[in-house]
C-alpha cells in the first residue's frame, strides 16, 4: 500500500520552492519525502535528491543504461574510458536538469535509501513538451488539454535491490509530483524487449499509448520503443 505524507508540503509547480542551498527542505522534514511506501519493517521511503548526492545517482544511472560496445563479449578494457566519459555525461545533465528545472517546478529527482545514506534506486519526473508525444496524447479522454506533459524517465534500482518493490514504489512517488504539478496522466517510453520493465510498468496501471517511429540504432540493435501512459 502508498500513503502520502500528508505532514510534508512539495514544491509549487513553475514558482518558488522548497529548494535552498541546492537542497530540499519539505515542511517538517528535512529529508523532503515524498511518499512512505509499502509497510514496517520493509516501508520504502521516497524522496527527493539532493545535490551532493548527484554522483551516486549518475553512477546507478551509468550502471543501469551503459551498454559495452561488443555487447557479445561483454565488457572488455576498451569499455573503461567510454563507460567513464558515459557516467562523466550523465553527471554533467543531472547538473543541467537539477538548476533552474527543479527550483521551477519541472523537475524532480526523486531516490530511494537503503541504509545510511545509500541511494539504491533513482527516478526523474520531468514536464516535456513533444510533438509526437503530444500527438499520442490527443485522442485521450479526459486528459487536461495543454502544450505540457508529465513524463518518467531514466528509473534505475541497484541489481542487489531489485525484485524488492523499489521500483514500484519510485513509480508512486513520481505520480504523487505529477498530480501536484497539476497532471492527471504520467507518461514514460520503454523499450518492449525490456520485458522486466515492461511487467513493472503494466502492473501500475500502465498502458500502450503509441509505437513510436523507430530511428536507425533501433533497427541496428533490433528493438521497437513504447509510450506508455497512466490516468492519475
Amino acid at each position: 500500500s502508498s500513503s502520502r505524507d500528508s505532514s510534508v508540503k512539495r514544491p509549487p509547480p513553475r514558482s518558488t520552492s522548497a529548494w535552498i542551498g541546492g537542497k530540499v527542505r519539505g515542511a517538517g522534514d528535512p529529508r523532503g519525502v515524498v511518499l512512505r511506501h509499502g509497510g514496517a519493517p520493509s516501508m520504502k521511503i521516497v524522496r527527493f535528491a539532493e545535490r551532493d548526492e548527484l554522483d551516486a545517482i549518475a553512477a546507478l544511472q551509468s550502471d543501469a543504461f551503459y551498454e559495452p560496445l561488443a555487447p557479445a563479449l561483454g565488457t572488455t578494457v576498451f569499455d573503461a574510458p567510454v563507460r567513464a566519459y558515459f557516467e562523466y555525461d550523465v553527471r554533467q545533465t543531472l547538473e543541467c536538469k537539477y538548476f533552474p528545472y527543479a527550483a521551477q517546478g519541472r523537475f524532480a529527482p526523486l531516490v530511494i535509501d537503503a541504509g545510511e545514506s545509500n541511494v539504491v534506486g533513482v527516478v526523474e519526473i520531468s514536464v516535456q513538451r513533444d510533438f509526437e508525444c503530444m500527438r499520442a496524447l490527443e485522442d485521450v479522454e479526459g486528459l487536461s488539454k495543454t502544450h505540457e506533459y508529465a513524463y518518467l524517465s531514466c528509473m534505475a534500482v541497484d541489481a542487489s535491490a531489485r525484485r524488492r518493490g523499489f521500483a514500484t514504489a519510485l513509480i508512486a512517488g513520481g505520480e504523487v509530483i505529477a498530480r501536484e504539478w497539476g497532471f492527471n496522466l504520467l507518461t514514460l517510453h520503454v523499450f518492449a524487449e525490456n520485458a522486466d520493465a515492461l511487467r513493472v510498468y503494466e502492473r501500475a496501471g500502465y498502458t500502450v499509448l503509441d509505437r513510436p517511429f523507430r530511428t536507425p540504432l533501433d533497427v541496428v540493435k533490433n528493438r521497437s520503443k513504447l509510450y506508455m501512459a497512466k490516468r492519475l
